[in-house]
């Protein structure tokens, strides 16, 4: 079917205004707890990454909206803009072809919820509003965004954004087609960041989530923007991709009867989703080689991922983004480890990791499908093990038993007892039945301030044992 220009956005705002969680398919209803459980057990791990401080430092303003890093009550947009830096700062976040579009969505949606003092039932329908918003306008185009520098996380996270914030607003599908489209013009945010190593990307999100709540406000104040600000001659579709393509075509079809949210899934390591094939891979293999030292390693991948912005990089390491985005550097780690976390990726003196990673080649293979490396390791004795990924990302889609094992492994690393844990799952799994979002603010707040408090500890521990040195 061929869409008249325009028309893909309205059906997209229609959906969006008119998402209902009592007629969600439990599936999607359940998916949608799950993305938010998971993205707000991220966020507790990320208490003790720099961003969260800068961004809660930059802003300020009263309001009724909780800001977790501090717990300083805030305007919806200033809160969403300081969660989303929160969740998105170790990139362990949910995962998409499109786009880490949680890290905005979850972010906007609970803030607008918490102000304007909305059901559990509501807060489902504007997650799922929003992310199936986000995806299907990222989907088809994503490929040729990031090809051109746009990061993808940011400039679809924001239309999921605006789907959000206006659902909780009641914006009819009028006023919605015009959040959305008002949100094309506050798209933005680069892949630089992987290219030169730079911390900005946590923003990007906290942006995006900002912006998409300021969307929908300017449309229930009765602003307006173009009907064709996707897919006009001078639209978002175009300027940030191919002028033949068409990028439209997909955007409604069944919409509400399929879902692509449905295809999200997690990360178990903080690094970029190409590499989670690799570090599995590795881990395998070494523990097929045993004591065998490695000699090289050769990792094939769909040429979009081996050529992708910072995933050939080879050092010299000096930061996060460097390391999470380098594939010699995350099979590096996790051949010498076992394991990738973020102490691993912030260890950028590793003797054993570094002497590792000029011996592991990337190769593109355009035999590979999408996250599924192939890896090919050479051993010192002339045996070469053999590992390939054949259930790509299927091995990964987030459900709510994976959320909630998640949860607890993220919460155990920052010091959060199982308590805490317990009750933001307890608080997330009987959304549907809440009058309000309260329980689920509250059980973050309090993980949150444990995690903090575990921190500060840890920093006072290190200052007096480097005074008795």
């Amino acid at each position: 079917m061929v869409l008249v220009n325009g028309e893909g956005l309205r059906a997209l705002a229609r959906f969006a205004a008119q998402t209902d969680a009592r007629t969600l398919p439990p599936e999607v209803v359940e998916k949608s707890k799950a993305c938010l459980l998971y993205g707000l057990a991220v966020g507790i791990a990320c208490m003790r990454v720099g961003q969260p401080s800068q961004a809660a430092h930059a802003v300020a303003g009263a309001g009724a909206a909780t800001r977790f890093f501090d717990d300083a009550k805030c305007d919806a947009a200033i809160a969403a803009f300081a969660n989303g830096t929160l969740l998105h700062s170790r990139v362990q976040d949910d995962a998409h072809p499109a786009g880490h579009v949680g890290v905005v969505v979850i972010p906007a949606a609970l803030a607008m919820a918490e102000a304007v003092d909305a059901s559990g039932d509501e807060l489902v329908a504007a997650l799922a509003a929003g992310y199936e918003t986000a995806l299907r306008i990222g989907r088809d185009h994503t490929a040729d965004a990031s090809a051109r520098g746009f990061r993808s996380t940011p400039i679809y996270g924001v239309f999921g954004a605006a789907a959000a914030a206006g659902r909780l607003l009641r914006l009819d599908e009028h006023q919605m087609a015009h959040a959305l489209a008002l949100a094309a013009n506050m798209a933005g945010g680069l892949r630089e960041y992987a290219e030169s190593g730079s911390g900005d990307f946590a923003f990007q999100a906290g942006t995006a989530a900002h912006n998409g709540i300021l969307a929908a406000r300017l449309a229930a104040a009765g602003a307006t923007s173009s009907p064709t600000a996707l897919d006009g001659k001078a639209g978002f579709f175009r300027a940030y991709g191919e002028p033949a393509r068409d990028y439209a075509a997909r955007l409604a079809t069944d919409l509400g009867q399929t879902y692509e949210m449905r295809a999200v899934t997690y990360k178990p390591y903080p690094i970029c989703q190409f590499h989670r094939g690799i570090v599995r891979g590795c881990c395998a293999l070494r523990e097929r080689a045993g004591a065998a030292p490695v000699v090289a390693i050769t990792v094939r991948m769909h040429p979009f991922e081996a050529d992708f912005f910072g995933v050939r990089f080879a050092g010299p390491f000096a930061t996060f983004p460097q390391t999470f985005m380098s594939a010699p550097f995350c099979a590096a780690l996790a051949w010498t480890r076992g394991d990738v976390t973020l102490a691993g990726l912030t260890d950028f003196g590793a003797a054993d990791v570094l002497a590792l990673v000029p011996r592991i080649a990337i190769m593109a293979d355009a035999d590979r499908a999408r996250y599924a490396p192939r890896i090919d390791a050479r051993l010192r004795d002339g045996t070469t093990l053999e590992w390939e990924a054949r259930d790509a990302a299927d091995a990964y889609l987030l459900t709510w038993d994976t959320a909630s094992r998640m949860a607890s492994v993220l919460s155990t690393e920052v010091d959060v007892a199982s308590a805490d844990t317990h009750r933001l799952v307890t608080a997330v799994g009987s959304l549907g039945a809440a009058s309000s979002v309260v329980d689920i603010v509250d059980a973050m707040r309090a993980a949150c301030r444990a995690a903090r408090d575990a921190f500060d500890r840890d920093l006072r521990a290190a200052s007096t044992a480097r005074g008795r040195q």
